[in-house]
Order: C-alpha cells, then structure tokens, then sequence
C-alpha cells in the first residue's frame, strides 16, 4: 500500500489524477432476467486530470455516479479498482490516519446546506470544529483569527455578526456560504463541491458560483463542481466532464462542448438549456425511456438504448473516448466511422 508521502512520477501541473477508477457496490443476489451480475456500476472506469487552479464541471442526470465519484476521491467510499493520484501521492487505499492527515488538503462541500449544519452549534462553531478535529490552531485567538477570514472569504462580513448566530438564524445562501467556509479554514488545495447550489433560489445561485469563482483566483484552488445544470456553471469551469451510468462520455474545453458537442447525451444535454434569445434556440432533444438499469448494463454502448441516433453496431461494441483535439474527446460509435 502507498503511503500519503511516497511519491509517484507525476508533472507538478496536476492536482489530481484519476486512472480506471471503478467502485461498484453489492447488489445482492442477481434477478431472473440479469446476465449474472450482482454490482451496481456506481463508476465504471473513469480517467480524468485535474490541473492546478484549474476547474472541472462534471455533469449528467441524476444516478450517473458523479456524487459516488466524488466520494470515492474523498476517501468516503473505497474504490473498486484503479487508482487516484493527489499531489503526485497515490491516495486510493488509506488508513484512517492517513485519510485524515490527506483531509486538510482535500474538502467538500456538500448539497444541502440545510442538513449538513449543526442545528445545536454556532457558527463559531461549526467553521472551528475542522481546526479543532485536525490539531490546528490550538490557541483560542489563532483559531477565532483563521475563522474569522474563513467566513470573510466565503462572503459574510463582518464575520463578528454572524459568529454566535445558528444556521436557523441563517438565509440559504448565507447557510451555504457557512459549509463553504468550513471547507476553507483548513485551506485546501482541491475542493469537492457536490450540486452546492441545487438547494438555493435562482438569485442566490450566481453568488455562490462567482464566490467559487473569486477563490480559484485569490486562493489557486482547484474544483470540481458536480452539477446536472451546464447552465449554471458554462463561465465558471474550464472544462467539462459529461457523465452517463458511471462513465465519462465526453470532456473537453467549456467552449469546445457547448458550441460542438459530439455525443448524442451531451447533445441532450444542451438543447434543454434554458436560451434568453429566441433566434439562438436550438430544437430540444427529449430522451425517450429511462435510465438503464446500473447493476444489468446494456450490451455495447451503454446509451444505444435511449440514444436517437442509435445504428445496428451500437448494441454489441463498447466504444471508448476518441481523439477530437487535443482538448477534446467523446465516446461514440458513430465518431469512429
């Protein structure tokens, strides 16, 4: 087993680095009309690098896998195969001292702002609790100091006014700022940030994600910002990462993706996304069907049933990520003809 500090060949221009990542959980006995197999494919052999600063949208419907990813890189959940690479340091299997140890560099923030606060804390509290857990600073001042710039970074100034306050004394958004500012006292170098503004009203979404924004910039924090809405983040990321049962389909430059996508999902994707200028509407793309079943995949592409440009070949070859560009890349039968 690696430890935290053995190094592996690794540029210092990424963060992260993700290779066939797999975590599958037990499904039981399998049904009567499965082919034999008893897992469910949570994350089925992702690859992805995250460079330093930089920032990823990973996206896809709901039960893609993209919040089992994020807790699989958090050390949350226990990955199947594969291996996770962090400041070039193999992270994939660690004990409980080491895990905690990689936390001070590693946060996230969760959805629900609502749920993951401490009714019974104050907000002192709450954003001190990480520097008490991890031995840090261990005088009362240094600690109320490093508190007090959390909360100011996260955008709730003057922090005084809102230290002895409870999360029910708290809007949503000023909640959510809270959770953001729990993650940064510790200073992180990558921030796991898990649909941070799906529990918000439209006028407060913005905020966050420009909050998120300024701190890649003033702190060099790297993120990965898990959404189902590319709407919401289409400035803020520089690349993104479309997913569908378990797999990454395609990734490539923000731009790239909007303007040109190449698989039928991300193409989904886009043509439901909201667009204010009627002449630039793009005619909607409505996915028949539901979501194939992760613990009974289909043969082949794994999309060919809900995909409406689906051929003949797409239900008996799996097909893998295709060179575009440099900077982009899709997994598409039809790509490869």
């Amino acid at each position: 087993m690696k430890q935290v500090g053995e190094k592996k060949t690794m540029t210092d221009e990424f963060i992260l680095e993700v290779q066939d990542l797999k975590k599958y959980f037990k499904a039981g006995r399998p049904g009567w009309f499965s082919r034999g197999e008893n897992f469910i494919h949570a994350v089925d052999d992702v690859s992805l690098k995250l460079k330093r600063g930089e920032v990823v949208a990973l996206v896809g419907e709901s039960g893609c896998g993209k919040s089992t990813l994020s807790l699989t890189l958090m050390g949350l959940e226990e990955a199947t195969e594969g291996t996770i690479l962090f400041e070039g340091n193999d992270i994939t299997h660690l004990n409980d001292r080491e895990r905690k140890s990689l936390r001070q560099r590693i946060q996230m923030i969760f959805q629900d702002p609502y749920e993951s606060l401490n009714p019974t804390q104050t907000i002192e509290e709450i954003v001190s609790e990480p520097l008490v857990v991890h031995g840090l600073a261990p005088s009362l001042d240094e600690r109320r100091e490093r508190v007090r710039r959390a909360l100011e970074d996260a955008g709730l100034k003057p922090a005084e006014s809102y230290m002895q306050r409870f999360p029910h004394q708290l809007s949503g958004g000023q909640r959510q700022r809270v959770v953001i500012a729990g993650a940064l006292v510790l200073e992180p170098h990558l921030l796991l940030a898990d649909e941070p503004v799906s529990m918000l009203d439209v006028s407060i979404r913005a905020e966050i994600i420009n909050l998120l924004a300024d701190l890649r910039q003033s702190r060099g924090i790297s993120v990965i910002f898990i959404t189902h809405d590319l709407g919401t983040v289409g400035y803020f990321a520089d690349r993104v990462a479309v997913m569908y049962l378990g797999r990454i389909v395609e990734i490539g430059k923000m731009i790239e993706v909007l303007e040109s996508p190449q698989h039928p999902y991300s193409q989904a994707l886009l043509s439901v996304i909201p667009v204010p200028n009627p002449r630039l509407r793009k005619k909607r793309v409505i996915l028949q069907g539901e979501t194939p079943n992760p613990i009974d995949l289909p043969t082949g592409c794994r999309f060919h049933p809900r995909c409406p440009v689906a051929i003949e070949r797409c239900k008996s070859i799996d097909p893998q990520l295709i060179e575009l560009s440099e900077t982009h890349r899709a997994a598409c039968i039809l790509l490869a003809k």
